[in-house]
């Protein structure tokens, strides 16, 4: 018997909240539940969902911090649209982290014995996975696959089949913080 948790479903009503807000280019309040701060009301205007292979977040302006940033949606508990014009800046061609692509280049980690086998994991090409990603996305990305994102592959490779050969493509990732392994 397979056991479901919460954070698989989102909440419809709030979903479609959000769902509205992107399409309609609005503001919501939210009720939002930090890790760091506990249930506050928050102004955001959302721009985008992604899912990052555990929980799907939504992509927003948070007019508190004025920048742009990840909400889970399970962790927002109320969604109400916010009447009013939004400035172009807090748009999603205002979001530089989701409309920078970056693209990583993944081999087997140096320290596992049989390269080819993680090669033929992942249907390597002459050694190499290249793989074209958003910013924002990215350090999600390499932690879900568990890839040693150091400069010197410094991580375990019984636990980090890959290695990130060019990690300098993360300058600038604000997500890479993410990442295993990065040091930013």
């Amino acid at each position: 018997r397979r056991v479901l948790f919460r954070s698989m479903f989102p909440d419809l009503n709030i979903l479609g909240q959000i769902t509205r807000g992107i399409c309609s280019k609005q503001a919501l309040v939210i009720d939002y539940l930090s890790l760091s701060s506990g249930l506050k009301k928050r102004e955001i205007v959302p721009v985008a969902l992604a899912d990052n292979g555990l929980r799907w977040h939504v992509r927003a302006f948070d007019r508190k911090r004025c920048r742009f940033g990840d909400f889970v949606l399970t962790r927002i508990t109320s969604a109400q649209i916010k009447e009013g014009v939004v400035p172009e800046d807090q748009l999603l061609t205002a979001d530089d982290q989701w409309t920078r692509m970056v693209d990583i280049e993944l081999v087997p980690h140096p320290g596992v014995a049989h390269p080819a086998a993680v090669e033929a994991d992942y249907g390597m090409s002459n050694g190499i996975l290249r793989i074209k990603t958003r910013a924002a996305l990215v350090g999600y990305f390499l932690r879900r696959w568990s890839v040693d994102s150091s400069e010197n592959h410094s991580l375990d490779p019984q636990s980090h089949h890959l290695w990130l050969s060019n990690p300098q493509t993360l300058y600038g990732v604000e997500s890479a913080t993410l990442a295993p392994g990065c040091r930013q």
